[in-house]
């Protein structure tokens, strides 16, 4: 509504003298300027989209790496686990089998024991058995040697005797004490102790023989325990190990994970710090003229220059997302577009001025010119207008917009084009739309002010007093 009082403004002060020559060339020389230093600025942000989207790659690649590592050493600890579970199934197994081995050596130890008290109560019975015999056998002596004696005194004291002993009739009814019956009889009673002997002597050597054998395997189950309690050692060492490598995999755990934090937190800091230096970089337009010899394109250059040093610190931030690139690409295109239309308007905007001083130069005839030959004044018109539509459309025949009926429907199309624009654009497009809407007042007010005589004089639009009465 303010830009179409301001329009109805313009439209009844016909009288007056039209825009300031001055003011629109320093007008032109200022968009000039703000469209090199949004060049500039489009550079710029190219230089730190690449530098981005390579920190981003390298990034991205660094997580690929270490996300293929946390994969290796999850494997590693899966079979390690396995390794684990086999080897406590094996020292269960070996645990079993040693407490088996205890108790078999417990009662070989027993039996051996047993063997050891048999064996020496047998090697004493040998003993006593070994004395009686040499006793039997010196009493055996002592009885032949008397025996012997008592027949030589008989046989020399009774000659007659003698003679009957060896007679044959005598010999089977006389039988007197012989030396060989008396060895027999002592060979008789001798022969079971020597076979008892013998026997005992055989028992004790096999007992000794199985004492020898239970100490081999003793020594043996003593062997394999120290084998086995080795083993067990080096698995409790090697446990140990594992647990270390999975405490490892805990830590990398963590750190990818606060890696994947650090890449969303730069992903939304990437999103709010791209609107946000849009934003910063856009200027407001509507702000009050600080002295009476700047225009609205003064303000907006120094707006957009004093901006710039903070626009270079944020666009310098390395945020790494992937789906940024896109949009980052998508914001150029539009900035790219934006420019090189906003320099088509001003190159029209001044081959318009130079006809126009021309004609009034060397002709005396008030004619009417076409307010615009912008291309976005079709988008303007149309319900959903794009910037690359913008940028392609076809430039409209010429008009003479000096109408009050004209002069209304353009005012229409600008405030519908603000209202679109003030739902879902940023501000940079409003900065652009701003720009677009002066320079068409600025030809509207060329084409208004060509049917005022020449002898009046109208005040400067830059002056104090046309702002004052624009405000209103």
């Amino acid at each position: 509504m303010l830009r179409a009082v301001r329009m109805e403004e313009f439209v009844t002060e016909e009288d007056e003298p039209w825009y300031d020559q001055r003011d629109l060339e320093q007008d032109l020389h200022l968009a000039a300027e703000l469209g090199k230093t949004l060049l500039e600025r489009n550079k710029e942000l190219e230089d730190s989209l690449q530098q981005m989207y390579i920190n981003n790659e390298e990034q991205v690649q660094e997580i690929e790496y270490l996300s293929k590592q946390l994969e290796m050493l999850r494997e590693m600890n899966e079979q390690h686990a396995k390794v684990y579970e086999q080897l406590d199934v094996t020292a269960r197994e070996l645990e079993i089998t040693n407490e088996k081995l205890v108790i078999e050596s417990k009662a070989s130890q027993q039996k051996i024991d047993r063997l050891t008290g048999t064996m020496e109560t047998l090697q004493a019975q040998v003993d006593t058995m070994t004395a009686r015999v040499e006793e039997l056998r010196t009493l055996e002596e002592l009885r032949n040697h008397r025996e012997e004696r008592e027949r030589r005194k008989t046989v020399h004291s009774f000659p007659c005797l003698k003679e009957l002993c060896t007679a044959p009739k005598y010999e089977d009814g006389f039988l007197v004490a012989n030396p060989g019956s008396v060895d027999l009889v002592s060979e008789r009673e001798r022969r079971p102790l020597d076979e008892e002997n013998e026997r005992l002597k055989g028992v004790v050597s096999s007992l000794r023989s199985a004492m020898v054998a239970e100490r081999g395997r003793r020594e043996g189950a003593e062997r394999e325990c120290t084998a086995v309690l080795q083993e067990f050692e080096l698995m409790e060492q090697r446990l140990l190990g594992a647990e270390g490598c999975q405490l490892r995999v805990q830590e990398l755990e963590a750190e990818l994970q606060e890696m994947q934090q650090l890449r969303r937190s730069r992903v939304c800091l990437l999103d709010e710090g791209l609107e946000q230096t849009l934003l910063n970089n856009a200027p407001e337009t509507d702000t009050p003229e600080e002295g009476p010899g700047k225009s609205c394109s003064d303000t907006a250059l120094n707006a957009i220059s004093a901006c710039d040093a903070s626009g270079r610190r944020q666009g310098s931030y390395a945020i790494h997302a992937n789906g940024v690139r896109k949009r980052g690409m998508s914001i150029l295109r539009e900035v790219d577009e934006q420019y090189h239309a906003l320099l088509e308007k001003y190159e029209e905007l001044l081959g318009k001025c130079r006809r126009h001083e021309e004609g009034m130069c060397h002709a005396g005839v008030q004619t009417s010119r076409p307010v615009s030959r912008d291309p976005s004044m079709k988008d303007y018109s149309m319900a959903t207008p794009g910037p690359s539509a913008m940028a392609a459309a076809p430039p409209t025949p010429p008009q003479t917009p000096s109408t009050p009926e004209a002069l209304e429907g353009i005012s229409r199309q600008v405030d519908q084009v603000d209202k679109r624009l003030g739902q879902n654009t940023p501000e940079y497009k409003a900065l652009f739309k701003e720009i677009f809407s002066r320079l068409q007042k600025t030809k509207s007010e060329v084409n208004s002010t060509k049917g005022v005589p020449k002898g009046r004089k109208s005040p400067r639009v830059g002056s104090p007093k046309g702002r004052k009465s624009k405000d209103k």
